[in-house]
């Protein structure tokens, strides 16, 4: 079959090629991958079919397995799907033998991200009665998620809200959806999500605290962040909390900034960052790490990660060491 692109996968899952029996599932989101190969389990099978999970751990107990369940039919069910999570032990040439004969069942392989020269890979794009669907959360994915959901409940949400929710969720789209389901249902039935709402079930006080403090730091705000800091700690929240979240801040200011050096607009680089920076931050954030620079930004990371390190040996001392981070890193923006 044709070699489907990320781009092209939801025309597929929305109306799957009826020659089509087996399907390989594979890329960096889990979530997604797992997500999918549901989806695709209750097409091919419909109702009432008998669905059958197994992964390396059963190969290794019984390598025929897979051939067995692939050519039984269910006694009492309309239709059987066979669900195999890929592993090391996962034979490719024995599924190639199995592919190329009829199936009395359907099978769905879930892979975690595949080379283009992947044997799994290159077998189900070349196989005519097999699929292969790369699975790369993106920004449309996430927003259709949201406005599937949110229409199934009668919810609305204005865009500044929805911009703000797909920059709180994380790439794991299982979670992600878990998330929109959570915060749907705190909306109740014709209700409206508001940014208010979204912070009251997604993120916590303490996390928006932490993001504070890593903006006053970036900012060369030291008076600001050591209150910031202080306030975290005041509230039960530990100092190497708050050194992650300063890391995983400077982490995306260096991926922009390095994304800016090569040439890609600061729109361009943002909306690749993941999770996205509120809104109403972004032209602070773009501001930041224009500020610092890619080099700067790079040379800093380490020292936030020796404070880290300090902080979980030394874990009486982490305030001490968060405290002097701050003041290393205003001398390292001067």
């Amino acid at each position: 079959m044709v070699a489907y692109k990320a781009g092209t996968v939801q025309r597929f899952l929305s109306s799957p090629d009826p020659a089509c029996r087996a399907v390989l599932l594979y890329g960096p989101d889990a979530g997604l991958v797992t997500m999918r190969g549901a989806a695709l389990a209750k097409h091919f099978g419909g109702q009432g079919a008998e669905i059958v999970q197994f992964d390396d751990r059963d190969l290794a107990e019984d390598r025929a397995r897979l051939d067995v369940e692939l050519r039984t039919v269910p006694m009492f069910a309309t239709g059987k799907v066979v669900r195999l999570t890929a592993g090391a032990r996962l034979d490719v040439p024995s599924l190639k033998a199995l592919l190329e004969t009829p199936l009395d069942a359907a099978l769905i392989v879930e892979a975690g991200n595949l080379r283009p020269d992947s044997g799994l890979r290159k077998l189900f794009e070349a196989n005519k009665q097999a699929a292969a669907l790369p699975c790369y959360a993106d920004e449309r994915s996430l927003m259709a998620l949201i406005d599937a959901e949110f229409s199934a409940a009668r919810i609305s949400i204005d865009a500044n809200a929805k911009t703000y929710l797909m920059s709180r969720l994380g790439a794991d789209q299982a979670l992600s959806l878990s998330e929109i389901m959570k915060l749907a249902l705190y909306a109740g039935a014709n209700g409206k999500v508001t940014e208010d709402d979204i912070d009251a079930v997604i993120g916590d006080s303490s996390e928006i605290a932490i993001e504070s403090f890593a903006y006053a730091v970036s900012g060369g705000e030291t008076s600001e962040a050591l209150r910031q800091l202080g306030r975290l700690a005041t509230s039960g929240t530990e100092a190497s909390s708050a050194m992650s979240g300063l890391a995983r801040h400077f982490l995306q200011l260096h991926s922009l900034a390095a994304a800016l050096a090569k040439g890609a607009s600061a729109e361009q680089a943002v909306k690749s960052l993941r999770p996205r920076p509120h809104f109403k931050r972004e032209p602070v954030f773009v501001t930041h790490s224009r500020k610092w620079g890619a080099e700067r930004l790079l040379n800093a990371l380490p020292h936030i990660q020796e404070a880290v390190k300090r902080s979980r040996l030394f874990p009486d001392l982490e305030q001490d060491f968060a405290e002097r981070l701050v003041l290393t890193l205003h001398h390292k923006a001067a």
